[in-house]
């Protein structure tokens, strides 16, 4: 009997079952679902649909199983999630138990339908959730899917230290898994993320690697990157080589146009301009806008080597069209994600909210019961007191309380005096430490005469690289603190980049000390993993600061490298 057969006479059965009981225990359904769900997804699928009309009568922990099991056999299908009603009801559940794998599991399919529905930041808060439960789990599989979409959601944000580092660890769960598929696919995003970083040679070992775990139409598109990564570092034989097993692969007209545009580039790269005319001709068939703004570009180029003006003007021109295109939808995809981080934070600050508002009340209602009860007592007290000893003991207490109020006083005082004092004799300390380390940094840097002579800002600059101040922003300090803090002002405001606080807040008057600092790091050329640590931020936390404050300070969009160079321009 061959295997469909049998598998459609076992579905026939458990659906006969199902319709013959009076019954509503389906975790034998259940269970067999989730044995079909990775060999037989659609099989899976299909028993799920055929009990969902028993769902209002399952228990909750059977109507979660349900839920966790229909998303899972959705996303093995590739059925775009639309909604996050049913996944949801799953992880409420799970978070309420000591069921571990199944709390990982409803975290990752979880951040999976918020991948599909457009919410990168929700889909990276579940994948962490679920990260954190799967590390301490024995599941490569799932562990390893996991790390290679938190990797994934990295790269989608320019993150690319952490990208890495996920897609790493994704690789070493698809070893012990031997899962060559994903192999490939993972060794491929390490390669990219090597490209996006320019570190081409590393992006070749990489390919070179993913390679050989590839097989079939995926072959294609890992050869023709490859070939291109070689055209990038100038090896143009070698690119042309793997260039041409690629041009052997072609199956629709979308990768003849992909491999065309590569075997034109790495023939113009060697000079071979008739041969390169020819294959970039070909691409301008393409109805892909990428591949035809590169085509154009290319074609520019080459008629300019020509010194064929004319040509040379008319590609110029289509190139910038299909340029201005893809711009466009640049900015559209960044305005998408950021609309979608805006919302994330919305929903995280109305959560917020009224978290705080529950404790709010929770703090109102024990303070009233708790003042309640103390008026009871009190009343009591009072009731059997006698009045002569309760005059007296006022009298006490308000003698006392006056007593205290004076000593009170009094010390309040002395202390707000010495601590004055002390603050005065500490800026006195640190301007004279100051000074002291500029005159050694000018006797270790100048060899001087008896004649003063005056010092340059190079000079200033090369005391300050000596100075204690900058060895503990660049490795010492693990905070900076107020002094620390207004040591670096001095710096920069008097010796270093005369008024630049004060530059800055002309451009941005509301400007917050800690965003001040932010700027006054970058213009020092301190490295943001310093200023994460130095400010107690995350990197990530850094890098989105710079990108807001380079908006509040020229009205524009733009990246966090856009506000470095803003910064320095000063």
């Amino acid at each position: 009997m061959s295997k469909g057969l049998k598998l459609i006479l076992n579905l026939l059965l458990l659906f006969c079952l199902v319709a013959c009981s009076r019954s509503t225990n389906v975790s034998p359904l259940l269970k067999k679902a989730e044995e079909y769900m990775n060999e037989k997804p659609d099989s899976a699928l299909l028993l799920l649909d055929s009990i969902t009309t028993y769902r209002e009568d399952m228990s909750e922990a059977q109507n979660a199983l349900w839920c966790l099991l229909y998303t899972q056999a959705q996303d093995k299908k590739r059925i775009e999630h639309t909604s996050d009603s049913l996944i949801q009801i799953a992880v409420k559940y799970y978070e309420k138990t000591n069921f571990k794998a199944r709390k990982m599991q409803a975290y990752y399919y979880c951040g999976n339908v918020f991948y599909d529905l457009n919410d990168a930041l929700q889909a990276q808060e579940y994948y962490l959730k679920a990260y954190e439960v799967g590390k301490k789990l024995n599941n490569p599989y799932l562990l390893g899917r996991l790390c290679a979409n938190l990797g994934t959601l990295y790269t989608y944000q320019e993150l690319y230290q952490p990208a890495m580092a996920f897609q790493k660890e994704a690789v070493d769960c698809f070893l012990r898994d031997e899962d060559t598929v994903s192999l490939s696919v993972t060794f491929r995003n390490i390669a990219r993320i090597h490209v996006c970083e320019s570190r081409l040679d590393s992006a070749i070992v990489y390919y070179s690697k993913a390679l050989l775990y590839t097989s079939g139409s995926h072959e294609f598109y890992m050869l023709n990157e490859l070939a291109d990564a070689y055209g990038r570092v100038g090896d143009t034989e070698t690119g042309l080589t793997y260039a041409w097993k690629a041009y052997s692969q072609i199956e629709i007209a979308d990768d003849s146009c992909l491999v065309n545009l590569t075997l034109g580039d790495l023939y113009l790269k060697s000079g071979k301009m008739d041969s390169a005319y020819h294959y970039l001709s070909f691409c301008r068939k393409s109805t892909d806008i990428y591949t035809l703004k590169d085509t154009y570009y290319w074609l520019s180029q080459l008629e300019k080597a020509r010194r064929n003006l004319d040509a040379y003007v008319v590609f110029q021109e289509q190139y910038e069209a299909f340029r201005d295109s893809t711009d466009r939808l640049t900015y559209k995809e960044t305005l998408t994600r950021l609309q979608s981080m805006y919302d994330y934070l919305l929903v995280e600050r109305e959560k917020e909210y009224y978290r705080k508002e529950a404790d709010r009340k929770t703090i109102y209602m024990y303070s009233f019961l708790g003042g309640t009860i103390l008026f009871l007592l009190v009343a009591v007290i009072l009731v059997f007191s006698i009045k002569e000893k309760k005059k007296e003991q006022k009298k006490q207490y308000l003698r006392l309380q006056e007593q205290q109020a004076r000593e009170s006083k009094q010390y309040q005082a002395e202390r707000n005096a010495t601590i004055l004092e002390l603050e005065q004799k500490t800026r006195l300390a640190n301007g004279l430490k100051m000074e002291l380390d500029i005159m050694k940094g000018i006797k270790n840097e100048q060899t001087v005469d008896q004649t003063d002579f005056p010092i340059t800002k190079e000079e200033q600059y090369k005391i300050f690289l000596t100075s204690d101040l900058y060895r503990g922003l660049r490795s010492k300090w693990d905070k900076l603190d107020s002094e620390q803090w207004l040591e670096v002002v001095k710096w920069i405001d008097h010796i270093l980049y005369l008024n630049f606080t004060y530059k800055i807040k002309m451009m941005y008057p509301q400007i917050s000390e800690q965003d001040l600092q932010i700027c006054c790091l970058t213009k020092l050329e301190i490295p943001v993993s310093r200023m994460a640590v130095l400010l107690a931020k995350t990197s990530q936390a850094i890098s989105l600061g710079r990108k807001r404050l380079y908006k509040k300070m020229t009205g524009k969009q733009g990246t966090a490298q856009d506000f470095d160079t803003l910064i320095l321009s000063f």
